[in-house]
């Protein structure tokens, strides 16, 4: 699906859809979820309630702001371009993440920014949003909500339990994107 480049590292799995469970409207929804990371950018994409795709992208180009919008604009592009979703959705930068990376700030207006401008429906949720959601608990801790993603999504479960804890931070943004994803679509709801 996407070409093998120097500056992008994906880990990510794709299955096929099977049957499709409608909505109200009898048109699936397709949601392209992102939780936003100074280094990672975790992608989930949701078909109503089925998870098609997710992934761990790994920006190498960290020290260039152009390089680095760069390669966002490229990641993010191709996802909308081949995935075609409804609606694109993230999880919102928190104030202390937001005074401490101006990166991550650029990541994430990027990522609104291409979503508008290709005339998507556009979600934010606060991580504590995302939480409740699928939780039902705003305190709820990663490996908490983790574990509850895989409970829905048995096929994550090789990605839970990890030996190095750069590992658990690496795969904590997919969970987070297909937290967001199913936040997402319950909000829908």
């Amino acid at each position: 699906m996407f070409g093998a480049k120097t500056f992008i590292k994906t880990h990510g799995h794709q299955t096929l859809p099977s049957t499709n469970i409608m909505t109200k409207t009898k048109k699936p929804i397709k949601i392209l979820a992102f939780d936003p990371g100074s280094r990672y950018l975790g992608v989930a994409v949701l078909e109503n309630r089925e998870l098609i795709y997710w992934a761990v992208k790994t920006f190498k180009n960290r020290t260039s702001p152009r390089l680095f919008l760069s390669e966002v604009r490229k990641v993010v592009s191709k996802l909308i371009g081949f995935y075609q979703p409804d609606i694109v959705a993230q999880e919102k930068i928190s104030l202390p993440q937001s005074q401490s990376s101006e990166q991550l700030n650029k990541l994430f207006r990027e990522i609104k920014k291409l979503a508008k401008q290709q005339g998507l429906a556009y979600g934010e949720y606060a991580s504590n949003t995302v939480r409740k959601q699928i939780c039902q608990n705003g305190r709820a801790t990663k490996k908490e909500t983790a574990k509850i993603i895989v409970s829905l999504y048995p096929e994550l479960a090789i990605n839970l339990t990890q030996d190095r804890a750069w590992k658990e931070k690496y795969w904590g943004h997919m969970f987070d994107a297909v937290a967001v994803g199913l936040c997402c679509r319950r909000k829908l709801k």
